[in-house]
C-alpha cells in the first residue's frame, strides 16, 4: 500500500439533497473517528453517530462506516460519513476534518487514482468509473459496468497470456534446443494464429466511447419556410422554436435532448440554408453548417409545394456543399396535405424520402419510429465493454506490430527477432491496463474525473 497523506471530499453531487456523503481515505482516518465521531467503531459496521466540531458542538447526526486497509475501495483506511445534504452542514464537517493535521481536500479523481496505485483496480477499470457516471444511454452504462467488472481487462490479459505463452516457448527453444526441431515452425504458426484471432475479438465485444460526444445528434436542415422549426417542435413535443411564415425566422441553433429507448438524442433546429445578405442570418447559417459537420443524422426538410426542379436544386446544392458524403440523410417532404393529387414529388434512390405534414400530424409517428429503429444500438450488451480512444489506439498499434512480426516470421523464420517483436507488442498492451504507464498519462486520465471519485 502507498503511504500518503489523507484526503477528504464530498462524493455526492454539490447542491441540496436529502443525504450527502463524505469520504476520507488515508492513514489519518482513525484520527477523524476519534476527533469528529468521538466514538469507537468497528470496521464494516454501520453506526448512527453525531459529528462534532472542535468545541464539541454537534454539527449533524448521521451514518458512519469504516473500512480498514486493504479491504476498501482505495486500499487504504476509508471512512464514509452520511449526513443531511445541506451544503452548509457538509462544508462544516469537511472544514472540521481538514483542520486535523495531515488531511487535505482530495484532487479530482484522487480516490480512484489511489485505488489504481494500490492495485485494487487496473487503469481500464479506473476509467470505467468515469464512463459509468458520464454514460449517455443504458447500453453505454451496461458496457461501462462491464469494463468496471474487469471484462475488458480480462480480454487484454488473456491476449497477453497468449503472447507470453509463445514467448516462453520461444525462449525455451533459444536456450535449450540443441537440435533442429521440425515441429517448431508449426507450433509458432499455430500460436500466432490464436493471437490473431484474439485481436479480432475486440471489434465484436467493444463499444467505442467518444467522451466528447454527449449524445446522438439529429440536425434538421433545409431552406427557409420548409417547416424545419415546426418539425422540431413536433418531435420535442414543445414549442421551442418560433414558427412564422416570415423567411429566416430561425437565426440561431436550438437544441433539445430526448431520451429514446435509453439513448440520449439531441435534436437540433437550424437556420434556413440560402444565400443571405443579412449579417445576423449569415452567422446562423454558418452555425447550421457547423452542426451538419458533427451530426450523425440529418433530416433535410423540403417544401413539397415547390416545383420539383426547385426541390431537386435545393437538395443537390446541399449534397454538393457537404464535406462528408457518408452522412445519414433522410429527406422529409413537408406540407404534403397542400399538394395536389397528380403533382410530381422529389424522389431519391440513395436516400429515404418521407412524406409528412406537421400541421396535420401526418407522418410524424413514422419519423419517431425511424429514430427508434435507426439510432438505437441493438444487440446483447451482456459481454460488451466500453473502449476509450486510448484503448483503441493502443490496440491498433499492437495489432499493427503483430501483423509485421507475423510477416517477418513467415518470411525470415528468425526466432530471436520474433521474440523481440512479441515483447514490444506485450509492452504496448500493458499500457492499456496501466501495468506500464507514465505519470503524465495518469495525470491526464484522472484529471477528467469529478472531485470525490
Amino acid at each position: 500500500m502507498l503511504k500518503t497523506d489523507t484526503i477528504v471530499s464530498q462524493i455526492t453531487p454539490k447542491g441540496k439533497s436529502a443525504i450527502g456523503v463524505i469520504r476520507v481515505s488515508g492513514i489519518n482516518t482513525r484520527k477523524v473517528i476519534s476527533k469528529v465521531l468521538k466514538k469507537k467503531i468497528k470496521p464494516r459496521y454501520v453506526y448512527y453517530v453525531n459529528f462534532f466540531d472542535k468545541k464539541n458542538i454537534i454539527l449533524d447526526s448521521g451514518i458512519a462506516i469504516w473500512f480498514v486497509s486493504p479491504n476498501s475501495f482505495t486500499g487504504e483506511d476509508v471512512l464514509e460519513l452520511h449526513s443531511h445534504g445541506n451544503p452548509i452542514i457538509l462544508n462544516s464537517i469537511i472544514e472540521r476534518i481538514i483542520s486535523i493535521d495531515g488531511i487535505r481536500i482530495a484532487e479530482p479523481g484522487e480516490f480512484s487514482k489511489r485505488a489504481f496505485l494500490n492495485g485494487k483496480i487496473d487503469l481500464v477499470q479506473a476509467e470505467a468509473i468515469s464512463d459509468v457516471i458520464n454514460a449517455q444511454s443504458r447500453h453505454a452504462v451496461q458496457a461501462s459496468l462491464n469494463s468496471l467488472k474487469g471484462i475488458f481487462s480480462r480480454y487484454i490479459k488473456d491476449l497477453i497470456k497468449l503472447i507470453l505463452k509463445l514467448c516462453v516457448h520461444i525462449e525455451a527453444e533459444i536456450n535449450f534446443s540443441e537440435e533442429e526441431n521440425i515441429t517448431l515452425d508449426f507450433n509458432i504458426s499455430y500460436q500466432l494464429r490464436n493471437i490473431s484471432l484474439s485481436f479480432s475479438k475486440f471489434n465484436k465485444f467493444s463499444i467505442e466511447n467518444n467522451t466528447e460526444k454527449e449524445a446522438v445528434r439529429v440536425v434538421i436542415v433545409g431552406h427557409p419556410n420548409a417547416g424545419k422549426s415546426s418539425l422540431f417542435n413536433a418531435l420535442v413535443l414543445e414549442d421551442r422554436s418560433i414558427v412564422t411564415d416570415i423567411s429566416g425566422t430561425t437565426r440561431d441553433v436550438i437544441y433539445e435532448n430526448l431520451l429514446i429507448n435509453g439513448t440520449n438524442v439531441k435534436i437540433v433546429d437550424t437556420a434556413g440554408l440560402h444565400d443571405s445578405k443579412d449579417r445576423v442570418e449569415k452567422i446562423g447559417i454558418q452555425k447550421a453548417w457547423e452542426e451538419i459537420k458533427i451530426a450523425e443524422y440529418i433530416f433535410f426538410v423540403i417544401d413539397a409545394n415547390l416545383n420539383i426542379e426547385i426541390q431537386k436544386k435545393h437538395f443537390e446544392k446541399f449534397i454538393f456543399s457537404l464535406s462528408d458524403n457518408s452522412k445519414n440523410i433522410i429527406i422529409i417532404l413537408n406540407k404534403i396535405d397542400l399538394v395536389k393529387k397528380n403533382k410530381k414529388l422529389f424522389t431519391s434512390k440513395k436516400h429515404l424520402v418521407i412524406k409528412i405534414s406537421v400541421k396535420k400530424d401526418i407522418g410524424i409517428n413514422l419519423i419517431q419510429k425511424i429514430l427508434k429503429e435507426s439510432i438505437i444500438f441493438y444487440g446483447n450488451t451482456e459481454d460488451k465493454f466500453l473502449a476509450r480512444f486510448r484503448h483503441i489506439s493502443a490496440l491498433k498499434i499492437a495489432k499493427k506490430q503483430f501483423i509485421i512480426a507475423r510477416k517477418n516470421w513467415n518470411k525470415q523464420k528468425n526466432i530471436e527477432l520474433l521474440a523481440e517483436d512479441l515483447k514490444i507488442i506485450q509492452n504496448t498492451l500493458n499500457k492499456i491496463t496501466g501495468k506500464i504507464t507514465s505519470d503524465d498519462v495518469l495525470k491526464k486520465i484522472f484529471s477528467e474525473f469529478c472531485i470525490g471519485k
